[in-house]
């Protein structure tokens, strides 16, 4: 399969030295990524350690405080109910404590019903809080064991702080709950002791999710929620997370959970100093692969030029070469090159010499093709026209560029298109190669005709379809010639027949007892013409009927001794060769009649005979009506002689019509009716 992109040959070169320097920058990026993962592991073990200390260090300070609670808790003045001497006990204690940062711790006692009994922010004998029973304050009570609280709102102090709280107990009994309030500024400032490298941040989140201390901006984001980023990470005990920060700065850090307090250190490291390492080395890297690139690249275009202008020569000589010009090669120092040049001048040769012959032969082919008598043509396994001559466009009067594309079904006759369809799709699929048929096919201008079509498959050394070569012969004027000569054969056997008996019955009733001799075959022998008569007017149209204009005027022309005196009117009406004969021996007796008896035995006489067609149903019905006139006055019903019998047995019996003979004074009028359509299948 030949790409449809071509490449010139210093886009070739270019290409080559890049795919050189590739390797080498693929191995720097792979040192490259390796330093990379070294270094984010390295910052991810750091953060951890880190997290893990910062966890640990907020752990002894929240140990230290419930050190101090619990001793605290254990005061005799508790036990004996001296609530304020309690109180100066739990001030000095706090002053030697933290003298310097007194403000940060606070000392309250609540009974077993949350009220205050004792609070170091307040003086003593200031009124106390309301009592509450906080739910720590329960959980210290069932369990007699130290809680460390969450951030939550001083009621005295108005403002976030922390606790531990731990049981006053009596007899085994919890009798208070004794609390050591904390400002969370003081985590803070264990948080900044840590010594953290510049824009690491460390933060504290208590068990509720809620910020309680930050290495940096502590007073702007403690008590805020943790955001979604830390409550994500922080599945486990400890581990490494990515995220955004409180400021939503993207960093990578580490996280550990306190069992004390179970609450969380996030430690993390921005992202950008995590990455700066590798950003650097991407850039030198990129600056060292373009200047390789560069390099190749000028090289390449160098080479590209000394080589590129020979294969433009050569490139030259082939089209010259296509042109069917003779060529010469020149010598460029390039060795292949070289050889192809001369190889081209050789095929130049040769190709001029198969040209020549090649020309010929299609030229004796095409005149063949376009002179043969019979229509040839090409189609494509869709059945439709690549190619067609002469012949094939008279047969149905299109052009050339009618066809081409047409499928050869386009004339056909829907009776015959299907047998033709089935035999090609069968001869694609190759059930055979050739088949033949006649098809029924209509021409442009609206005319029928038949052709045998002969289809012969052209397929590849595979065995594959290729195409079709169909030769089309016009049989039409065979097929009518075949048809006309079953005709006549079948009308001459019927006929014979037919007229055997029709002189049968003439010769009986013209030699009845009492008739002369010569009377008889006077009589015989005409009725024996006009039987004649009308065979020749069927002869002339090949036994395929006859007009009933032509039949009356053949009878009575011998009679027509004045332009008034026969009268024929009536619309054109075609008969079938029975009815034929048979109206034209009616008409013959009823002439005969005529001139011996009736109209035409006189001067003066004329006859008229009007005819028209009625088709009341599926049978057309055809009703003649001979009057006479200016002749003879009739007196009364004139015997039935041979004339009268023989026009009753012909149109009743053998036509199967009617008959109505009426002599009026003025002359006789008789009416013939037939139906045409039985007619036709008669004689069929």
């Amino acid at each position: 399969m030949v790409s449809s992109r071509s490449y010139t040959i210093r886009q070739c070169l270019m290409a080559f030295g890049t795919i050189l320097v590739l390797p080498g920058l693929l191995f720097v990026a792979v040192l490259l990524w390796r330093y990379a993962a070294a270094e984010r592991s390295r910052y991810e073990e750091e953060t951890l350690g880190t997290a893990q200390r910062i966890m640990a260090s907020v752990d002894r300070e929240l140990v230290g405080i419930q050190s101090a609670a619990q001793a605290l808790a254990t005061s005799s003045t508790l036990f004996e109910g001296d609530f304020e001497a309690f109180q100066r006990q739990a001030q000095m204690t706090l002053q030697s404590w933290s003298r310097e940062k007194t403000n940060d711790y606070a000392i309250v006692v609540r009974d077993i019903t949350g009220q205050q009994v004792a609070n170091t922010r307040l003086p003593w004998g200031s009124p106390l809080p309301k009592g509450a029973n906080l739910p720590v304050d329960q959980q210290v009570i069932a369990t007699k064991r130290p809680v460390v609280q969450d951030l939550f709102t001083g009621a005295t102090a108005g403002r976030p702080i922390i606790s531990v709280r731990v049981p006053v107990i009596t007899d085994d009994m919890v009798t208070h709950v004794l609390s050591m309030a904390v400002e969370p500024r003081r985590i803070a400032e264990v948080l900044q002791a840590e010594g953290l490298p510049d824009q690491w941040v460390a933060t504290i989140i208590d068990s509720a999710n809620r910020v309680v201390a930050r290495s940096r901006r502590h007073e702007n984001f403690v008590g805020t929620p943790a955001p979604d980023e830390f409550l994500k990470a922080a599945q486990e005990d400890g581990g490494i997370w990515e995220g955004r920060n409180l400021e939503g700065t993207e960093v990578l850090g580490a996280y550990s959970r306190s069992e004390l307090s179970n609450w969380t250190t996030f430690v993390g490291v921005p992202a950008e100093i995590v990455q700066a390492p590798l950003r650097r080395s991407l850039w030198t890297m990129f600056g060292l692969g373009m200047g390789l690139l560069v390099l190749s690249f000028l090289l390449a275009r160098g080479f590209g030029k000394r080589i590129a202008a020979p294969v433009e020569e050569l490139v030259r000589l082939a089209q010259r070469l296509g042109r069917g010009e003779p060529i010469a090669a020149q010598s460029t120092g390039l060795m292949e090159i070289d050889r192809v040049g001369e190889a081209l001048r050789g095929a130049s040769a040769e190709l001029r010499s198969r040209e020549t012959a090649l020309a010929q032969s299609e030229a004796r082919l095409w005149a063949t093709q376009n002179n043969a008598a019979v229509g040839i043509a090409e189609v494509d396994r869709d059945g439709r026209f690549v190619s067609v001559n002469e012949a094939r466009c008279r047969l149905t009067g299109h052009t050339r560029e009618e066809l081409i594309g047409l499928h050869f079904g386009h004339a056909a006759d829907s009776s015959t298109l299907e047998q033709d369809l089935d035999l090609f799709r069968r001869q694609v699929a190759g059930e055979f190669d050739t088949y033949t048929t006649d098809s029924k096919f209509h021409r442009k201008n609206g005319s029928g005709g038949w052709a045998r079509v002969t289809s012969t498959a052209v397929r590849d050394a595979g065995g594959e379809f290729l195409y079709a070569v169909r030769v089309v012969e016009d049989i039409t004027e065979r097929r009518e010639a075949d048809r006309r000569q079953r005709l006549l054969i079948d009308e001459l056997n019927h006929r014979v027949k037919n007229t055997l008996a029709t002189v049968q019955s003439l010769a009986w009733q013209a030699a009845r007892p009492g008739v002369p001799p010569q009377v008889a075959q006077q009589r015989f022998q005409e009725r024996l013409l006009a039987l004649s008569r009308t065979h020749n007017l069927l002869n002339e149209t090949h036994w395929e009927g006859a007009s009933l204009r032509a039949i009356l005027e053949t009878e009575l022309q011998p009679y027509a001794t004045a332009p008034s005196r026969i009268r024929l009117h009536g619309p054109e009406v075609q008969l079938s060769p029975k009815s034929a004969v048979v109206l034209g021996m009616a008409f013959h007796e009823l002439a005969t009649n005529a001139v011996k008896h009736g109209a035409l035995s006189l001067a003066s006489g004329q006859v008229q005979v009007d005819w028209e067609t009625d088709q009341p149903g599926d049978e057309a019905i055809l009703t003649i009506e001979w009057r006479e006139m200016n002749g003879p006055l009739l007196e009364g019903h004139p015997k039935a002689g041979f004339g009268s019998r023989l026009l009753r047995q012909t149109i009743i019996q053998e036509l199967a019509g009617e008959l109505d003979v009426r002599f009026d004074r003025p002359g006789m009028c008789c009416t013939i009716a037939v139906q045409i359509g039985s007619a036709n299948k008669q004689a069929a």
